[in-house]
């Protein structure tokens, strides 16, 4: 990055292109989350701690910078933003449980334990950090001297931005060295807990057999769905009888809701596209007459494309507009014209057609003593010594700058909407030759550079590009408004949606298992309103119309239609009755069936029986599932069935999830990999370490009494 790369140089910053994406992140306005509702102080509690909206906040707003220092952007879309808040959250809970844990049994992580992972500088973390040396690898020099300059500057000596950017580091800098201290603590904690696990011959025998052991097996099934439903009785006691058996798999570890809603997208009319087609009519007109501040006009007009003073190459002109580049000359107008791909109306100049490079490998350095004459005349003699022979990069070195080659490709900067010293920086490397030297005029001194090597020479395009979006109209909006108005007003019962949705023409979508923590509802953006709306709701209750989308292009109305608290789930649940009396009704369809197949004693006969379909099934083992075709499902129960199956032995009828079936070995066993005592006993040691790592977060999690109430604030 640029400026980790002046840190390293301790030279001037060069405030170019080259970091397009830290600029962006530096001159950007800072990100906001929504401020929370004064009236409410928390979020949540973590094992009886209430935690307030504004610890939480602060975090978010921290790692959201961490987040856009690790992308090199400023602007996050709301699904990055969600992502960040959960993950927010996830740290927060992990933290309190794990630290209250270890605080019990007095297990600390030290200063010099993190010092030592950072000096050995192996740990994955480091890996994608900014402090790496150009073979990508981890240099914890280069951080010392990081830190070093950092603590040593002072802020008013510098400019606001050259600050920013700096303190960011820093920032990030901090964060990581936050998770190595994490980490260390859950590595030693687990480590603690799992150091008396060890393995035996007959566990690591077994975990051997079970993992690799495999043969070829012949399969006859017949699926459930060959008997209707109609045809099997499922009686309470049944349904008694799953509920018991499943009673696990029906636990809320929160609570829950499942919910209806209408998501009705409002989209333009004709009559809103022709008005927008009369628009473009004058900006074309407009746009014909302008001679140059294309930048501006193209803002002025609302166009969905920017200008820059770079030409572009294909990649980043739009498919409808490169398309119709020969129709026009240099300086040529085009348009207006509909685009149906993207219901977009648009008009171009063409401006020029010109050659550039796909990539540039080039040296470069910055003068900038104060002195324009002195930056011209230093300039003019560092460009005459190059020519001369002299090495590039010693001769930057005297600057306290790097200058070695670098590469540039065309993708980093041709997105961009670029004007000034940054265009004119690109613009001379585009326009110079291999070998070329020389000494740009910038705002703040002269940029010295060589252009050493480049790859394809290809075609590029300055266009001034208008692209109109159409959108409705607020006469559009309203009509949409009122029709779905008048149906709600109608149906104010869940019920009354479920009867009436779609005969009205309003599509009425089901989510099961509805939780605070989506952020929206049904992947609607700008919905938080309805989301709350349905924690604070009754059953069977149907909200007002909210606004919604990026847009506000939707219409949201959403029904409660159950709660279901923490905990295990009715047996009266509609949604837990639906499953146990499916699974009640293969209990009896597998009764039949298995008595049908079990008249078989080959799978010769089997292959003759009604219904039955062959399946050919290679390297089946007992830890993998084995997908079967008449079922269309991967069966888990195939390879236990088989483990200890002779060879050409049929077996008894099977029950699978999707069918019944009997197996037959047909190839011999087989190990393809040799047993090694000691390996699979670390193999199995490791895997049980694992497991059991995890479970305890789990455990912990249950055991704190998490309470999520982010829903309520952001």
């Amino acid at each position: 990055m640029a400026t980790l790369q002046k840190i390293r140089s301790k030279g001037p910053l060069l405030l170019i292109v080259i970091g397009l994406a830290m600029l962006a992140f530096i001159l950007g306005d800072a990100w906001k989350i929504i401020r929370p509702n004064q009236g409410v102080q928390y979020v949540g509690e973590i094992d009886g701690e209430s935690i307030s909206a504004m610890d939480y906040q602060a975090e978010v707003e921290n790692y959201t910078e961490v987040v856009k220092f690790e992308l090199g952007t400023n602007d996050l879309t709301e699904e990055q933003n969600a992502a960040i808040k959960d993950e927010v959250w996830s740290i927060m809970v992990r933290r309190k449980i794990l630290e209250k844990e270890a605080g019990a049994i007095g297990l600390t992580v030290t200063d010099a334990e993190v010092r030592d992972v950072i000096e050995k500088g192996t740990d994955p973390i480091l890996s994608n950090t900014p402090f790496n040396d150009a073979n990508g690898k981890f240099d914890v020099d280069y951080l010392k001297q990081f830190i070093a300059y950092y603590d040593a500057i002072d802020p008013s000596e510098m400019s606001a931005q050259e600050y920013a950017s700096i303190a960011s580091a820093y920032k990030y800098w901090l964060f990581i060295e936050d998770n190595i201290k994490s980490s260390l603590l859950y590595s030693k904690y687990v480590s603690l807990v799992t150091a008396g696990i060890k393995s035996n011959p007959i566990a690591s025998k077994n975990a051997y057999e079970t993992r690799t052991k495999r043969t070829d097996v012949l399969l006859a099934s017949i699926p459930y769905s060959s008997i209707p439903d109609s045809a099997v009785k499922v009686t309470s006691a049944d349904i008694k009888k799953m509920y018991a058996e499943n009673k696990e798999m029906l636990f809320n570890y929160s609570e829950n809701r499942d919910i209806v809603y209408i998501d009705y997208e409002i989209l333009p009319s004709e009559a809103d596209r022709a008005a927008l087609g009369v628009e473009l009519n004058e900006l074309t007109s407009q746009l014909e007459e302008m001679q140059d501040d294309y930048d501006a006009f193209l803002r002025r007009a609302g166009s969905n494309e920017t200008y820059s003073e770079v030409a572009r190459s294909e990649l980043f002109i739009p498919e409808d507009v490169f398309a119709r580049f020969d129709s026009v000359n240099a300086a040529g107008m085009f348009g207006p014209y509909y685009n149906e791909d993207d219901d977009t109306w648009n008009a171009f100049k063409l401006i020029s057609k010109e050659k550039g490079y796909d990539s540039i490998q080039y040296c470069i350095m910055q003068i900038a003593t104060g002195n324009a004459a002195e930056d011209a005349r230093i300039s003019d003699s560092i460009c005459t010594a190059v020519k001369k022979g002299s090495d590039f990069a010693e001769i930057a070195a005297k600057y306290s700058q790097i200058g070695t080659a670098q590469w540039i490709g065309s993708e980093n900067y041709e997105a961009a909407s670029l004007s000034g010293d940054n265009a004119a920086y690109l613009n001379t490397l585009n326009s110079m030759k291999k070998g070329d030297v020389t000494a740009l005029a910038v705002k703040n001194g002269y940029l010295v550079i060589k252009l050493e090597d480049f790859k394809n020479q290809i075609d590029k395009y300055k266009a001034a590009v208008v692209k109109r979006s159409v959108e409705f109209s607020d006469e559009t909006s309203k009509e949409a408004y009122d029709k779905l108005s008048l149906f709600v007003a109608a149906n104010p019962t869940v019920k009354q949606l479920r009867e009436n949705a779609e005969n009205e023409g309003f599509h009425l979508l089901y989510y099961p298992g509805f939780e605070s923590y989506s952020y929206n509802v049904g992947g609607v953006a700008k919905s938080h309103e309805a989301l709350r709306w349905l924690f604070e709701a009754s059953e069977d209750e149907v909200s007002r119309i909210y606004e919604a989308g990026s847009n506000n292009d939707h219409l949201l109305v959403v029904g409660l239609e159950a709660i279901h608290e923490q905990g295990y789930r009715s047996i009266k649940d509609k949604n837990v009755l639906s499953t146990l009396t499916y699974k009640a009704a293969n209990e009896k369809k597998f009764e039949t069936i298995s008595q049908t197949l079990a008249k078989a004693a080959t799978m010769a006969e089997a292959k003759n029986i009604a219904g039955v379909r062959m399946d050919t099934v290679k390297y089946v083992n007992f830890t993998n599932s084995a997908y079967i075709s008449n079922s269309m499902a991967n069966e888990n129960n195939v390879g236990p069935a088989v483990y200890s199956l002779d060879r050409d032995v049929l077996s008894a009828p099977i029950k699978g999830d999707g069918c019944v079936f009997v197996a037959q070995k047909i190839a011999p066993d087989e190990f393809p990999v040799e047993f090694d005592q000691e390996a699979e006993d670390s193999r199995v040691e490791a895997v049980a370490n694992r497991q059991i790592g995890n479970g305890i977060l789990q455990e912990l999690y249950f055991q704190a009494g998490i309470v999520d109430d982010r829903y309520k604030i952001f």
